[in-house]
């Protein structure tokens, strides 16, 4: 039998991993989720926050929740306002696998998705630690050459780890998993050498809403 390649690995390990977390992973997931929303919050009255909410605000509405506004917005421009939110103060937490800030990534991602389609509070929970693994693992296999080259890991395998966590929380099949990330890393982008503008922000934002596009 042929070997699978990493993606065909990671497709079906996203689809098929058995949703029995042990408690210990289920509550670093739900202190996250508070963090998150607490470096949301305050980076919503941030500049670069306001110049996105104005900017997405102009693309149509949807059903899903910004932060600054109580429009719905469609599902990928809610899910860029909020993650560019939770990075703009560079407070949020920051994982050594892929030398990442993954939650204000994953995060915005898991709650837009869930919003739209229903989903209940364990299924984002497990969205998040399947998204986690997924990440941790590329960002491994990628650092520290990567990082040294100048990318922005939020960025790069951010976009990954929205597209693991969209698909889980769709409930994907193993293909359709294994292409979501081949198309995440198309979307996948942001250099070091924007550091201290509001790009930084912006690449969290982006990786979120490339996710859910892929």
């Amino acid at each position: 039998m042929s070997k699978r390649n990493p993606l065909e690995a990671y497709g079906e390990w996203i689809a098929t991993v058995a949703n029995d977390w042990p408690q210990e992973a289920l509550h670093s997931a739900y202190r996250e989720l508070i963090d998150t929303v607490a470096v949301i919050l305050p980076g919503s009255v941030t500049p670069v926050a306001k110049i996105v909410l104005e900017q997405v605000s102009q693309w149509g509405q949807g059903n899903v929740s910004g932060v600054g506004t109580t429009k719905k917005l469609a599902l990928p421009w809610a899910a860029l306002l909020n993650a560019t939110a939770g990075h703009a103060l560079d407070f949020d937490d920051n994982y050594d696998p892929p030398k990442a800030h993954i939650s204000t990534v994953l995060w915005p991602t898991i709650l837009a998705v869930a919003e739209q389609e229903r989903k209940t509070p364990a299924e984002c929970l497990d969205a998040y630690l399947v998204a986690n693994q997924i990440q941790g693992r590329i960002g491994q296999g990628l650092n520290p050459h990567h990082r040294k080259r100048g990318w922005h890991s939020t960025a790069t395998t951010g976009s990954l780890g929205a597209a693991a966590a969209t698909a889980r929380l769709l409930k994907l099949d193993a293909h359709q998993c294994a292409m979501a990330l081949s198309l995440a890393t198309s979307t996948a982008g942001g250099f070091m050498s924007q550091f201290g503008t509001m790009a930084k922000p912006l690449h969290a934002g982006n990786a979120a809403k490339g996710g859910i596009q892929s």
